[in-house]
This record gives C-alpha cells, sequence and structure tokens, in this order.
C-alpha cells in the first residue's frame, strides 16, 4: 500500500473516534508532513484521497474541514475488477525489466493510447513473472509514463508496487480512474521467445489507461498475455428494472486476476 494510503487510513480513524469533530479543522500540510516524516507532496496525495471519500472539504486559505465521523466506502470501482486486483497482481508477481528508453508518440500510437501526438513518455519493457517456482511469464508489458514523472520511476528495478503508486508518493498525482480495454490478439514475433510462446499463438491484450482526478492521462500499459495465462472476469447484473429478475437492484462487479 502506498504512504498516502497508509496516512489517509490513519486520519480516517482519528475522524472517526472524534479526534477531529465535525466542521473542525485537520493539521495543516506542514504539521502532517512533520508528524509523518514525509513530503507536503505525500500528504497532498492523502488530502486529496480524503476529498474523494467525502470526509473533508478543501478550501484553499481556509483549511482541510472534517465533514463526516462516518467510515466512507471505498470509491474506487471499475467494471472490470479494481485498483486493488493491481495491487493484489503485482504482490504476486515480478517485473523483469528488459528496456527503459524515451518515446515520441506518434498519431496512430496517440489514437491507440487516447494521447496527445508528439507526446513525450518514458517507455519501460518488461516481463511479468510469477514468483512461483517453474511457472510460465505472465505477460509482457509495455509501460508508459509521462515524461513529466519519469523520476518517480528511477528505483523500478527494485521496487515492486505499481507505477501509478510510485508516481502517487512522488507527486500526490492520484489514479483516480483506470480505463481498461481488453481484446484479442496474437503473439508477436519479437515477444514470443521471451514469453515461452509460439509467435502468432491467441493472446489476450490488455490496455490500461491512467487519469488523474483532472482526467488528465499520466501512465499507460499495454500488456500482451499469451492464451490460458491470464484470465479476465465479470458479472453483470440487471439494475432496478422492476418485474425483470425480481427486480432487483445491483450493481456491476468483477475481478481480475492472472491464471496459475
Amino acid at each position: 500500500m502506498p504512504i498516502y494510503e497508509d496516512i489517509a487510513r490513519d486520519l480516517l480513524e482519528a475522524i472517526h473516534r472524534g479526534q477531529y469533530p465535525i466542521g473542525g479543522l485537520i493539521p495543516t500540510e506542514l504539521e502532517l508532513a512533520a508528524r509523518y516524516d514525509v513530503s507536503r507532496q505525500t500528504v497532498r496525495a492523502a488530502m486529496r484521497r480524503l476529498t474523494e471519500l467525502g470526509a473533508v472539504s478543501r478550501r484553499k486559505g481556509s483549511g482541510t474541514r472534517v465533514e463526516t465521523r462516518e467510515r466512507p466506502q471505498e470509491s474506487f470501482q471499475q467494471t472490470l475488477g479494481s485498483l486493488s486486483d493491481l495491487v493484489a497482481l503485482a504482490a504476486a508477481t515480478e517485473r523483469d525489466i528488459r528496456s527503459i528508453d524515451t518515446v515520441v508518440m506518434d498519431r496512430k500510437a496517440a489514437r491507440r493510447f487516447g494521447c496527445q501526438p508528439g507526446s513525450r513518455w518514458m517507455r519501460i519493457a518488461y516481463v511479468r513473472a510469477s514468483t512461483k517456482p517453474k511457472s510460465p511469464p505472465l505477460a509482457w508489458v509495455d509501460c508508459y509514463v509521462d515524461e513529466s514523472y519519469a523520476d518517480a520511476v528511477s528505483n523500478i528495478r527494485k521496487d515492486r508496487r505499481l507505477v501509478c503508486d510510485m508516481i502517487a508518493d512522488s507527486y500526490g498525482v492520484i489514479a483516480s480512474e483506470v480505463h481498461q480495454t481488453v481484446a484479442a490478439t496474437v503473439i508477436p514475433n519479437e515477444f514470443a521467445r521471451a514469453l515461452g510462446a509460439e509467435a502468432g499463438s491467441p493472446a489476450l491484450e490488455v490496455i490500461r489507461r491512467y487519469l488523474d482526478s483532472h482526467g488528465r492521462l499520466f501512465e499507460i500499459s499495454e500488456s500482451i498475455h499469451p492464451a490460458g495465462r491470464y484470465v479476465v472476469s465479470s458479472v453483470l447484473k440487471r439494475v432496478g428494472n422492476p418485474g425483470v429478475a425480481g427486480g432487483r437492484t445491483t450493481r456491476p462487479s468483477g475481478k481480475t486476476r492472472p491464471r496459475a
């Protein structure tokens, strides 16, 4: 779990206990940075998380005001899984970095990934592998990081956290949404040997676009999974339609998991 999430959870517990009453102010960024021995950027990320959860409100020059003592429900949800699924995946696997370079998105790539033509990105190419002995590689991944945040992933060869969490801890930029698309594809020739799969054999392509709270794209990942090594599952339920399936009100849910 990233540092800012730990701070946010700690403050939520303090609010729930009544340490910070409704309508009152919580300590300033400087005070919290000193208390937790972190940067102000990390504190800002924690504050942004509390704001997203509805626990506090922030106004420039007025501080951070407590809005409720109730424990807010987690708000990050996707039709195909959640960010916690990606965290679990990262914990159960490791990166075998193959190359790191800088790329400029041409018009074709920009259309494919939904970014601006001519924008500059750090590309990190790696094989995602299971930590279990003798397990085949899970995927070839090309991860693109907005060049503005490139230094946040300078230790990626040793850091197993999600790239978005590294950026959050360094810059306070939180992945408020992750847009995911899944499509059938085949194993490209250049990835076949690294994946231990036959070139041209069936595969699953997963593209994820990470957006901050302002809707700005700051990370992209493209993963190629050989057939049978990764599963994306979802459950579709009817929402509030009386007379059909008992009129039950449910919401879409799902999860993403690697296949052992």
